[in-house]
């Protein structure tokens, strides 16, 4: 049980960090290379070597097929499409792949609710 939240969690960061900057450094694509995605992570401070399932899971979410099994990641994560549904139903409770534009959505909210968080926490020491 600990291992699905804990997952569930590491994929919720990845959906609302990584899309931003992917978008940001690379433009909207409909994937992005696992070289891309590499880039974004590292710019976000993460080490694949400490933590390879943070790595393993950003590009089943936003690589392609091909990538997804060329790196051999159905013995990691399962079947592609399975993954993607996977991931959809953590996300947005609904059992279908998350596009993009969802993704990018995503990181948006969380990044205008850590932009409204701050500003109150600044409003609330001001009045101190």
């Amino acid at each position: 049980m600990f291992g699905i939240f804990k997952r569930k969690t590491k994929i919720q960061s990845i959906a609302q960090e990584v899309p931003s900057v992917l978008l940001r450094l690379f433009g909207d694509k409909d994937t992005y290379t696992p070289k891309e995605i590499d880039q974004a992570l590292q710019e976000l401070g993460h080490d694949k070597s400490k933590d390879l399932s943070h790595y393993q899971y950003a590009y089943g979410m936003f690589a392609n097929e091909a990538s997804y099994e060329q790196l051999g990641l159905t013995d990691e994560l399962g079947n592609y499409g399975h993954f993607q549904r996977e991931v959809g139903k953590m996300l947005l409770n609904t059992p279908e792949p998350i596009d993009m534009h969802i993704y990018f959505e995503i990181a948006r909210q969380h990044q205008k609710a850590g932009l409204s968080l701050t500003h109150q926490e600044v409003s609330e020491s001001d009045g101190v």
